[in-house]
């Protein structure tokens, strides 16, 4: 009996053990496959691209820029130039600009004034804009409360394709308002940037 009751207990005991190894067995294998290597390789494999094949990454960032290039360029109204609008009178323009450096008189015109300031010549007739100069010499264009270089070059990519073209220069128009980019006939550079009434429209 005592020796039927110790094989009993050297059997459990072993068949405990090996019950043991036998759970812990395929453990070891999962553990494995888990590790942080194996997945790193597996992640970072599709990021690397071969010669003339664009990345997931690459991609992604391209269609980023170009949608941000898009929207680089908005959709001008010609409001302003300089901060001033065609539908400014005299008073407006001394709150705006304040005192000009110099005010021309017309001798064709007699109700029509030019007033001067660093940055550019406002026209009147009757007290009221009729046109905004900017001389390339000023080097800075306001328009819409946009900074914009005063180069050819500058301006068309800013602005985009002209509505149409003069012997002269380009114009955009937006409703009555229009603004001409002067070009030079010899070499196409900016002379000036002229933003008026079109009344035609």
């Amino acid at each position: 009996m005592k020796r039927w009751s110790m094989a009993l207990v050297i059997s459990t005991v072993a068949l405990g053990w090996t019950g043991t190894a036998w759970v812990a067995g395929p453990q070891e294998p999962a553990a494995e496959s888990y590790s942080a290597p194996a997945v790193q390789t597996a992640v970072a494999e599709p990021l690397s691209a071969g010669p003339g094949t664009a990345s997931p990454a690459s991609a992604v960032s391209g269609a980023e820029e170009e949608a941000a290039w898009t929207e680089a360029v908005p959709e001008w109204e010609l409001q302003r130039v300089n901060g001033l609008s065609m539908s400014d009178d005299l008073k407006t323009l001394y709150e705006i600009k304040g005192e000009p450096l110099a005010v021309e008189k017309d001798p064709l015109f007699k109700d029509e004034q030019i007033f001067v300031y660093e940055d550019c010549r406002v026209g009147l007739y009757q007290n009221f804009i009729q046109y905004i100069l900017v001389p390339a010499a000023a080097g800075t264009i306001d328009i819409d409360g946009v900074r914009l270089e005063l180069t050819a070059d500058a301006l068309r990519q800013a602005l985009g394709e002209p509505d149409w073209k003069a012997e002269d220069g380009v114009v955009y128009q937006r409703r009555q308002a229009a603004l001409k980019l002067f070009l030079s006939p010899e070499n196409g550079s900016l002379t000036s940037v002229q933003y008026f009434h079109d009344f035609q429209s």
